[in-house]
């Protein structure tokens, strides 16, 4: 009876010693990918607005573009974001789904995290036809979400699964976020699998795979370290 108490004892600490052990590994690894997301957004929807201003010639919006930009440079944000709404409501360019990216940055910098990762939806339903901007919409909102923790997980799943397929521009950051969401539930077993599939794969991005081995790499010190 004493050893069963005591084999309980010891289980329990161990289980509140991983769980310590899987806080810190996600707080180490959690929050990366918000960074780099929002600077692919700056690129991708960049991009996408000088292509669109380039074969249109569309001056009037760009220049309404970039004043709301200054507004953001001068820490007028509810301003800026008033703007880019207005922007995004009656541009006939690419400067629309530019101004929805840069609203909903703008709405998470604010703190209106909510209002920023539906807009991110909403962009990503919106230009479901072109996987690029809908797959960024995807990855910065469920981005959002994870880090502000209390999302529904496999609601997050099913959106990320559906842009993680071979062929989507976005499947080595959708999987690695796969890997996080199992990682911040526990899910040990499922996080392992989902990044040693990317540390093993030779086409995925340098850094992803390299994040993906780290933290198998900490998995694994963490296992030796409770048993």
């Amino acid at each position: 009876m004493a050893d069963q108490t005591e084999d309980a004892l010891i289980r329990e600490v161990n289980d509140e010693l991983r769980e310590e052990q899987m806080m810190k590994l996600w707080q180490r690894y959690g929050g990366f990918v918000v960074g780099v997301a929002l600077l692919v957004v700056v690129i991708v929807a960049g991009y996408q607005g000088w292509k669109h201003y380039t074969t249109t010639t569309s001056q009037e919006e760009g220049e309404r573009f970039y004043a709301a930009l200054q507004l953001a440079d001068q820490g007028k944000l509810e301003d800026a974001i008033g703007a880019f709404q207005n922007l995004a409501g009656d541009a006939s360019t690419g400067y629309g789904v530019l101004a929805q990216f840069q609203q909903a940055i703008l709405k998470s910098d604010t703190g209106d995290i909510p209002g920023a990762v539906a807009l991110y939806a909403q962009i990503a339903k919106e230009q479901i036809s072109d996987p690029t901007l809908s797959g960024l919409a995807t990855v910065l909102g469920t981005t959002l979400e994870i880090n502000a923790g209390g999302y529904d997980r496999a609601a997050l799943e099913l959106r990320l699964q559906a842009i993680s397929g071979d062929g989507q521009p976005y499947r080595y950051t959708a999987r690695e976020l796969l890997g996080l969401i199992a990682l911040d539930a526990g899910d040990v077993a499922t996080a392992r699998t989902q990044f040693e599939q990317l540390a093993n794969d030779a086409a995925a991005p340098q850094t992803i795979a390299q994040r993906a081995a780290d933290i198998l790499q900490s998995l694994s010190v963490q296992n030796l370290s409770t048993n």
